[in-house]
């Protein structure tokens, strides 16, 4: 507990200081590897992603092509009514053109390339001599759109992947599209000096999204150095948080941010994304109240966060947190996971600091594989840590599905490995010192100090706590690799002949004249832990991975697609006894003291049968312990990593 403490402690130091951000790799630069890339790869060409534009209906109607939409329609007595859901097909498109280029060019498999290109010209064909890129007929778009509309949220998630292949692909006319596009945006909005939040009947809902326009500012701010990005984001984030208090998921409006003790209310997504402005707006203007709010956001989450550190919502209130404090027992949306993976990766490129990786591979190897099946066929728009089925409830939201009748987690679930990869690895500010803040297999192909360098890192982290190295630089050359190390290490062992190393903020700094061949070995001691969870239950943790108590299940189609073999499932416990021990079982005593006094009290035990290359298909190793039943007899248990499970019990509470 005192160590934990420390990290947040040192944390909130972090978003205080005068620390340099870092800079994010180009993304051509990183490519992902080993087991990573093989999932991926087999979610793009087996998975229900391979198809999932054939699947959906509200993928198919090209609404950033040359015939837009309205944003109001007349009713029968002739009234003006706002029509919501005139957004969901272009965030959705946008959704899916990001993850084609991201997940094409990760895993170098042509034919999502050429879709990318196919997907992305098509946006180019359509885009408006004033330069318009969106989804609005010209009479309300803009400025002068009223009330609930999608503006601003559509725009930045195609720009965003024009953006992205730009990054990828080196060929201008994407960046230059994506520039124009912006760029027509903002003079819109300064000409007319009109308010884009204050709406005189205001949703919520796809305009409070809008807010994340300031995403794409921050990437053209990145890549042109133009301040009128920042400055643009900047009265975007001031006009949403001096909206009216109709407006829906407010969260994040900066008065509402730095009043520390008030927890989350509102739609739990929006705060996931949200959280990234104001991350990027404490550390670009230096604002001594916007660096309040970026330290209070993360106090604010931890609270609301499930086990697998996730941001919960109450089950009676539409995907909402509601003000609850995080609970094995609450669910979670799926979106909520990938953009916060996004938004602390981006926390951690402003703010350097280790805790903010653990908080991402918590969220990534745990709460985003539990979610999903293995091999990519079909993932939960709501889930729970301690998930005992997974049946059809709200529109199939807390069904195991192939294609969920919303669609954004669908396609959001997809993204996330990506996202994961792409924040790998960064530099230092002065382009010289080379980070590994997030670990696993991967390679990196960058300049350091004006010379090609090339490192690939081999591992099946998280299954294995073993990193190696390989470092290749175009001619023999002296620079820092900077690798992180993960807060549950209890021993770290570096091994790199001739190097200087030095560890600092649970980073390990290594420092030498590098020759191509040149190998670190990087080795994190991983014991078995009982975590005390702030709800006063306990679950088990090795390494990175959560492990749950895996029970059997029943999957039961209720819906099949030719595609694939795809289906949505309802998901039962295969054995109703089973599920009341796991649902009441408690670990036996205080665990702390036990595992203190017995260390073999859970033990783990690799799986000879486990397989390296989709390590999640089946258990790659177990924890061995015991737990208390309900008849109050001892039993021997094995736990699995959470992202090998449908059906599971994660927390138990002690038995008193």
């Amino acid at each position: 507990m005192m160590k934990r403490l420390l990290i947040l402690f040192a944390l909130a130091a972090a978003l205080t200081s005068a620390a340099q951000p870092l800079r994010p790799l180009p993304l051509r630069e990183i490519e992902t590897r080993g087991w990573i890339r093989n999932q991926m790869l087999r979610d793009i060409t087996s998975g229900y992603i391979s198809v999932y534009d054939r699947l959906q209906p509200t993928m198919q109607g090209n609404v950033f092509g040359p015939v837009k939409a309205k944003n109001y329609s007349i009713d029968s007595a002739g009234n003006w009514v706002t029509r919501r859901e005139t957004w969901w097909p272009g965030e959705h498109e946008g959704y899916f053109a990001d993850l084609v280029v991201r997940n094409a060019f990760l895993t170098r498999h042509e034919p999502w390339i050429a879709r990318a290109r196919q997907i992305l010209d098509r946006v180019l064909a359509a885009q408006e001599k004033s330069g318009y890129i969106g989804i609005y007929d010209e009479e309300c778009r803009l400025d002068n759109l009223l009330n609930e509309n999608g503006e601003f949220w559509t725009q930045s998630r195609m720009l965003g992947a024009l953006l992205a292949m730009y990054e990828y692909s080196g060929e201008r006319k994407y960046f230059d599209a994506a520039k124009r596009a912006a760029d027509y945006t903002i003079e819109r909005y300064v000409s007319s000096g009109k308010s884009y939040f204050h709406q005189p009947a205001p949703n919520g809902g796809g305009l409070t999204h809008g807010l994340m326009f300031c995403e794409t500012l921050e990437w053209l701010h990145r890549l042109t150095g133009d301040r009128k990005y920042v400055d643009f984001a900047r009265w975007l984030y001031e006009d949403y948080s001096s909206a009216e208090p109709r407006l829906k998921n407010v969260d994040c409006q900066l008065d509402n941010l730095l009043i520390r003790e008030k927890r989350f209310a509102e739609h739990s997504v929006h705060v996931c994304e949200h959280m990234r402005v104001v991350f990027w707006l404490a550390q670009i203007t230096g604002d001594p109240a916007l660096k309040t709010a970026a330290e209070n956001i993360l106090h604010k989450y931890r609270l609301s966060a499930g086990p697998t550190g996730i941001l919960v919502m109450d089950p009676l209130i539409h995907e909402s947190v509601a003000e609850n404090f995080g609970s094995g027992y609450l669910p979670y949306e799926y979106c909520s996971i990938t953009e916060s993976v996004i938004s602390f990766a981006s926390a951690m490129q402003k703010f350097p600091d280790a805790a903010l990786g653990d908080r991402i591979e918590n969220l990534t190897f745990n709460a985003g594989q539990g979610a999903r099946l293995p091999d990519g066929k079909a993932i939960s728009y709501a889930t729970t840590d301690n998930r005992l089925q997974a049946v059809e409830d709200d529109g199939f939201r807390n069904q195991v599905a192939a294609c969920h009748s919303v669609v954004c987690c669908n396609l959001n679930a997809a993204k996330l490995m990506p996202y994961y990869t792409s924040n790998m690895w960064m530099k230092s500010a002065d382009g010289e010192t080379l980070y590994a803040l997030l670990l696993g297999p991967s390679a990196v192909d960058t300049r350091l100090s004006g010379i090609d360098v090339k490192i690939e890192e081999q591992t099946v982290y998280p299954f294995e706590n073993e990193l190696t190295f390989i470092v290749e630089p175009e001619r023999p050359c002296t620079f820092t690799l900077v690798v992180r190390e993960p807060a549950w290490s209890a021993q770290s062992d570096v091994e790199v002949p001739g190097a200087e190393i030095s560890r600092r903020g649970g980073f390990l700094n290594i420092r030498k004249r590098w020759t191509t061949g040149d190998r670190i070995r990087v080795r994190f001691d991983a014991p078995v832990r009982i975590e005390r969870f702030h709800d006063n239950e306990n679950y088990v943790r090795r390494g990175a991975l959560v492990y749950a108590l895996r029970f059997d299940e029943r999957m039961i189609a209720t819906r099949s697609f030719e595609e694939k073999g795809l289906a949505n499932y309802d998901v039962f416990p295969a054995d109703e006894a089973s599920r009341r021990f796991f649902a009441t079982a408690r670990i036996e005593g205080n665990p702390t003291t036990i595992q203190a006094r017995n260390p073999g009290y859970f033990r783990y035990e690799a799986n000879p049968a486990a397989d390296a290359e989709y390590p999640f298909d089946k258990p790659y190793g177990f924890i061995r312990g015991r737990l208390v039943g309900p008849d109050q007899r001892t039993v021997p248990v094995t736990f699995v990593p959470l992202g090998s499970t449908l059906l599971r019990k994660v927390t138990f509470r002690e038995d008193k």
